[in-house]
């Protein structure tokens, strides 16, 4: 009887062991699937060039960035708000980029490339985990992967924060799938972790507790009361039913550490913000319920994608209250049918929930709306879709051949729009002459595309692209200014020097107006005008290199040596790759020494 017994085990242990290794091989053949469509569809990404839209903030014009690793940049990037964002570990990824690729784009486009294909499978291990349908899984995961919403999070190297923060955040959807199959405080431990690495890659995440209440009701059935109507026995013993204050309590340190963040970025974004009084919350409103429904028509038609789409000057009330009415009349529909199918209420509300935070009522940026923001949001309509047809074609055998055959059409049609638009972000001129393109009275866009003709020495069409953005909004002071560098290359300085006034007038306090006038009155010799908005630039940005050294040259033609000394040392300082500058100091050094 032992023996037998003995033997009944030994079946039981090598079922079980090959059990799992086909969970293994399945996981392995999808995932390999996912890499090898996610490279096939975006791989063009490695052959574009850095943008002059946002890149240089967060890479090619950060000193801290492009001297890569060290103990200086690390201490920065956990103390710095720099661009309006407090998220060091997404300045740590781009500082190893540094330090792995150098200043060579294709290396850092690849990496955003290897966190979006690991995204995808993170996000078909996940889902294959908590619900064990592994084709729906992997449809997911496939919509995810390819879809041209998604091209601008993995085309732009800027947009790293996406990538990086979704990874974690899948990790941490995975790691509470875990701890709920098995509690532990290490599991716990491992879950907040991750969590709080997404959020220091993009504070976006904060709604991710959420969502895990979201998982707690469907797929993992923690406190639904499923009736025998609507579950079979293994989906009622499934769940744990515990009452949803329990579950509320047991993520009590998850939403502390939501709104910690929450607080750190309204405070490194509060320079950034929109005040109430240019742009009212009526109209914050107007333009969130809005772009709802313009995010799901571009879901499911994705046609004219920009990176860039302007806010419209006024919104018609009338298309403010259908949108509301529209997007409450989806989530009764969804509430609805939350008994028979709560894959559709969570999908709905995890697309809803996570894009408040980017939504527009705390505006900040010139965009209604953004692609990118769709990244992680848009896993829930995918999840409502794939699953709610899957169930449909489940009770009609003869739907489920045209139903692969859609699909596969859905996946290679996404693909080509995809490839296509990938293209677009090749470089900065082709990305915003593409955004002039689809999108109208895009005054910023204009701009963008004036300085990548400026860049490329094209000064004349630089001009009316700066001359288009000032027309579309004659407020627009980096428009003025941008174009009187033009003409001061062009060798116009008092249509120059009329720019910037101009731009002045607008805005006294701006340090681009007040340097580049500086500039050209320095050119023109009226020194002494040219250092006034020098110290008005140092005075605002004490860490200002160029003027820091411009005003050591107009001090050092003056001969006042010690003041020149101390702002050519500053500017040593804040860039020390300047060999200029070295050798101004010690210049002036001789000349203080001989005088």
């Amino acid at each position: 009887m032992a023996l037998r017994q003995s033997g009944a085990s030994s079946n039981t242990g090598l079922q079980h062991k090959g059990i799992m290794n086909r969970s293994v091989r399945t996981n392995v053949a999808f995932c390999s699937f996912l890499c090898v469509l996610t490279f096939a569809v975006l791989w063009g990404v490695l052959g574009n060039d850095f943008l002059n839209y946002d890149d240089f903030q967060y890479v090619t014009g950060n000193r801290h960035i492009t001297s890569g690793l060290s103990i200086e940049n690390v201490v920065w990037a956990f103390t710095s708000g720099y661009a309006a964002n407090w998220h060091p570990v997404t300045w740590l990824s781009h500082m190893v980029d540094v330090e792995m690729f150098g200043m060579n784009p294709q290396g850092h486009h690849l990496m955003n490339l290897i966190f979006h294909c690991a995204n995808a499978c993170l996000l078909f291990l996940l889902l294959n985990k908590i619900t064990g349908s592994a084709w729906r899984s992997v449809v997911v995961a496939s919509l995810f992967a390819i879809h041209p919403l998604h091209v601008e999070s993995v085309a732009w190297v800027a947009e790293r924060k996406d990538v990086l923060s979704t990874f974690f955040a899948l990790l941490t959807l995975l790691m509470y799938a875990s701890y709920v199959q098995q509690s532990s405080r290490w599991r716990y431990l491992a879950l907040c972790g991750c969590f709080t690495l997404g959020l220091m890659g993009k504070p976006m995440l904060v709604t991710l507790p959420f969502v895990l209440l979201l998982l707690d009701y469907w797929p993992l059935r923690r406190f639904v009361p499923w009736s025998s109507e609507t579950a079979d026995e293994q989906s009622r013993q499934a769940g744990s039913k515990l009452p949803l204050s329990r579950l509320v309590i047991e993520k009590l340190p998850l939403f502390a550490l939501a709104t910690l963040s929450s607080c750190i970025t309204l405070f490194a974004q509060k320079g950034a913000l929109h005040p109430l009084d240019v742009t009212p919350l009526s109209f914050r409103i107007g333009n969130a319920v809005t772009a709802y429904l313009r995010y799901l028509g571009k879901t499911v038609w994705p046609s004219d994608l920009a990176v860039l789409y302007p806010l419209p000057p006024s919104i018609p009330l009338l298309h403010s209250v259908s949108s509301a009415i529209l997007l409450l009349l989806i989530s009764y529909g969804a509430a609805a049918l939350s008994r028979r199918r709560p894959y559709v209420l969570v999908g709905w509300l995890w697309f809803l929930g996570t894009l408040v935070p980017v939504i527009g009522i705390v505006q900040v940026g010139l965009q209604s709306m953004a692609d990118r923001y769709t990244y992680f949001p848009l896993i829930g309509i995918f999840i409502a879709v794939v699953w709610g047809v899957a169930d449909l074609a489940g009770h009609r055998p003869s739907w489920r051949i045209p139903l692969a055959l859609v699909t596969a059409g859905v996946l290679t049609a996404y693909s080509a729009v995809s490839w296509s638009y990938e293209r677009c972000w090749e470089n900065s001129t082709a990305l915003f002459s593409h955004a002039i393109a689809v999108t109208s009275d895009n005054y910023y866009a204009h701009y963008m595309l004036g300085k990548a003709l400026y860049s490329d020495n094209m000064l004349q069409d630089a001009l009316l692209q700066y001359s288009s953005a000032q027309q579309l909004n004659p407020r627009f002071v980096d428009a003025y200014v941008n174009r009187g560098i033009v003409y001061a290359k062009q060798g116009k300085p008092e249509d120059a020097i009329k720019d910037f006034s101009a731009a002045l007038l607008i805005n006294p306090g701006s340090q681009y107006a007040h340097y580049n006038i500086a500039v050209a009155l320095q050119a023109q010799g009226r020194v002494d005008e040219a250092m006034v908005h020098y110290r008005e630039v140092l005075r605002r940005d004490p860490d200002n290199a160029g003027a820091h050294y411009n005003l050591g040259n107009a001090l050092m033609g003056l001969k006042r040596w010690d003041e020149a000394l101390c702002h050519f040392s500053e500017a040593v300082r804040l860039k020390p790759e300047s060999a200029t500058a070295r050798q101004n100091l010690e210049m002036c050094l001789k000349q203080k020494a001989n005088k």
